[in-house]
């Protein structure tokens, strides 16, 4: 039966509850549809940990936060940030990517500008404290063109003075600080050697601004109010094809070698970083990863976990409404259609949604049918291929072993699993141990390609 103008009002509202759009702590869409996976005894709740780890900490702490693509991650930040609020914390949040470049490798340098100058409009944003309160971009101004930095560098060659005289006339010409460390320009070059020899004297300089935004905030608040810095979407530095192996050295050498730097006094840090930086393991902070729900037990047989299979069922439910799942799929349940697709969405709720939201644009009328509940789990399945041979026996030997596989610090190994973890291709589970699976979508196609080769899947 044809589509009627009724049918199609319900699919565009139906389409719009299925956005896997994050879902924001204190919003309508939260409250909707926001399904506590993370804080059910099946799954272990990163979110609870990082919150208890601040109220345990006297004024400062520091932490590392990460979820693979798709993960609810920032969903997840948020629903820290609406917890630690309802226990009067101070919780300022800012987005990493309005101030650094993804796709270029970055200095601890850069990365302590970007925090002062993101940490100094979050005040902002948050109390309007300005212009008493003076951006971080104004005193970095101030600092690199005293006559202080400009005399000690009297002594130097006329080649280690030009980055100096580069960046001072930039800034006397007017350059937007925050807007050039986005790009890769020489003038973040040049600003880059320069501060290199002068990293303890800018932390000092970061740390004191800092510390006037907390006074700030205490002025308004009381004197014992505690402070919460979320430096969200770090982890989606990823670089391009040709600078990916530079990002990840830059990062792991950031957090590693750094991590001191990163300490800001009176305030609670939360950091994401990219996932792969605990297959290294070199952090000295503690790191909490959101895992993939595991929607089958670590055994040979992947025998179903009902228990998170029931999550995944009320996930869809939240979102269609017993009318919608009525309309959908012909019953109330869904049928073993949403069962289906959830076998095959990997325990990743956003492939979970994209399924059901390809399901609506394919059905050429309601309810849907088999045929396209199938091409629609097919269609999922093409956004992971085609596999390389490589990738396939990667891919063999971790849905085979159960663990990743990655016995170095090599940059390259680094981002091939990152980015096979990232594409969701490798799954990662914390429930007791750390074990790890492939999709669901790929389990025949690895066969298929290691056959197609001339060897044999284990």
């Amino acid at each position: 039966m044809a589509q009627t103008k009724e049918d199609l009002a319900f699919l565009k509202s139906a389409y719009a509850r299925l956005s896997d759009a994050p879902l924001v702590a204190g919003e309508e869409r939260f409250d909707q549809f926001y399904e506590p996976i993370y804080s059910q005894s099946a799954v272990d709740d990163p979110v609870a940990t990082l919150s208890k780890t601040i109220e345990l900490s006297d004024s400062q702490s520091i932490q590392l936060f990460s979820g693979f693509s798709g993960s609810g991650k920032t969903t997840e930040l948020f629903r820290l940030k609406r917890e630690l609020e309802k226990a009067d914390y101070i919780v300022l949040y800012a987005n990493a990517l309005e101030y650094v470049n993804p796709a270029e490798p970055i200095d601890i340098s850069d990365l302590l500008i970007v925090l002062a100058g993101a940490f100094g409009q979050a005040i902002k944003d948050r109390d309007g404290i300005d212009p008493a309160f003076e951006s971080f971009w104004d005193r970095l101004k101030h600092f690199l063109t005293s006559t202080e930095l400009q005399v000690s560098h009297a002594g130097l060659s006329a080649e280690a003075k030009s980055p100096l005289s580069n960046v001072v006339g930039g800034l006397k010409a007017g350059i937007d600080l925050r807007a050039e460390l986005k790009t890769a320009s020489s003038f973040r070059q040049d600003l880059r050697r320069i501060l290199s020899n002068r990293l303890a004297e800018l932390t000092g300089r970061v740390c004191k601004f800092f510390e006037d935004g907390v006074k700030a905030l205490r002025n308004l608040y009381g004197a014992e109010t505690q402070i919460v810095f979320i430096f969200d979407q770090l982890e989606q530095m990823r670089g391009t094809f040709e600078t990916e192996q530079a990002v990840i050295a830059s990062l792991d050498r950031v957090f590693s070698s750094h991590i001191d730097l990163l300490k800001v006094p009176y305030v609670h840090m939360v950091y994401t970083v990219p996932p792969w930086m605990k297959f290294v393991g070199r952090l000295a902070v503690p790191m909490r990863v959101l895992s993939t729900v595991h929607l089958w037990h670590n055994d040979a047989e992947r025998r179903r976990n009902p228990e998170c299979w029931e999550m995944f069922r009320s996930v869809v439910r939240r979102r269609l409404g017993k009318d919608g799942l009525m309309r959908v799929f012909g019953n109330p349940d869904g049928d073993g259609s949403i069962d289906q697709v959830i076998a095959m969405c990997g325990g990743h709720i956003r492939d979970l949604l994209r399924m059901l939201r390809d399901m609506l644009v394919r059905a050429p009328a309601l309810p849907v049918t088999a045929e396209v509940v199938t091409a629609a789990i097919n269609g999922a399945r093409r956004e992971f291929l085609p596999l390389s041979l490589e990738d396939a026996r990667r891919l063999d030997r971790i849905a085979t072993t159960r663990i990743s596989g990655l016995g170095t610090n090599d940059p390259e190994e680094i981002s091939r699993l990152s980015r096979l973890i990232d594409h969701h291709a490798v799954l990662y589970f914390t429930n007791g141990d750390d074990w790890y699976d492939v999709h669901p979508l790929l389990r025949d196609e690895i066969g298929k390609v290691l056959v197609a080769s001339g060897e044999a899947a284990s």
